[in-house]
């Protein structure tokens, strides 16, 4: 018995995925397997389940489940949400449940900053994890709309044309201009999430709508650069096993 991170209730807890594992299956192959890099070191490590921990207790890892991590991969999974072949410079999409949205992706940074995976360690909250965690809480929470700022970038495959969605990247703490934000990618796009009380640095005609709109530039997933440093990291002198 130990302490739910979410209801802080004394339950049995469960092997809770800090990124869904539906994240995750694009990537295994025949054998069930994935490799998994690390940006820290020249090593490489067949994995055949995504990273979890045990966090929550049974009810509130169904709650997430079903509240936050299904719909969000219904809909971005939708076989009409990107073009197969992405010829464009930005993709604009509507229809998102903005709340929701931004929930699952507020509850991915909040996952791993309560867990004690060394992979996740970056992740530090600080002030906000308390308020993220009323969020994840508070189905309709009305000052939602008026903090974190979400943007996103399409991952594009440029030896296929479309989304290149054989990485999932765990969550990558960033500085932009002065501002925290963290970056996270998995299904072919990359997500950035600021932690700040500020405003972001970046052009706020990119980034999710409370409207449910959300214009989205296409980069190739080699000129995304927490990608591409993991790369540089296993292409220098070769990795180890």
């Amino acid at each position: 018995m130990n302490q739910c991170k979410l209801c802080q209730q004394e339950r049995k807890l469960c092997r809770s995925h800090i990124i869904p594992e539906w994240a995750y299956r694009p990537l295994y192959d025949q054998s069930g397997s994935a490799l998994a890099l690390s940006s820290e070191e020249k090593r490489q490590q067949k994995v055949q389940t995504g990273l979890w921990d045990r966090l929550f207790c049974v009810d509130c890892d169904q709650y997430l489940n079903h509240e936050l991590d299904q719909p969000f991969h219904r809909f971005w999974t939708a076989s009409d949400r990107f073009p197969p072949i992405i010829n464009r410079s930005y993709v604009t999409i509507g229809g998102i449940a903005y709340e929701a949205t931004k929930r699952f992706l507020l509850s991915i940074l909040w996952r791993a900053h309560v867990a004690s995976k060394p992979v996740v360690s970056a992740v530090d909250l600080g002030p906000h994890a308390d308020r993220i965690r009323s969020i994840l809480l508070t189905p309709h929470d009305k000052d939602l709309g008026d903090g974190y700022p979400i943007f996103c970038y399409a991952l594009r495959d440029p030896d296929t044309g479309g989304l290149a969605k054989q990485f999932v990247l765990t969550p990558v703490r960033k500085r932009t201009k002065g501002q925290w934000n963290y970056e996270v990618a998995f299904l072919g796009c990359a997500w950035k999430v600021f932690v700040s009380s500020s405003p972001p640095p970046l052009p706020e005609s990119c980034s999710l709508k409370t409207d449910g709109t959300i214009v989205i530039p296409v980069v190739s997933f080699k000129e995304f650069a927490a990608i591409r440093h993991v790369l540089k990291v296993h292409t220098a002198g070769g990795s180890k096993a």
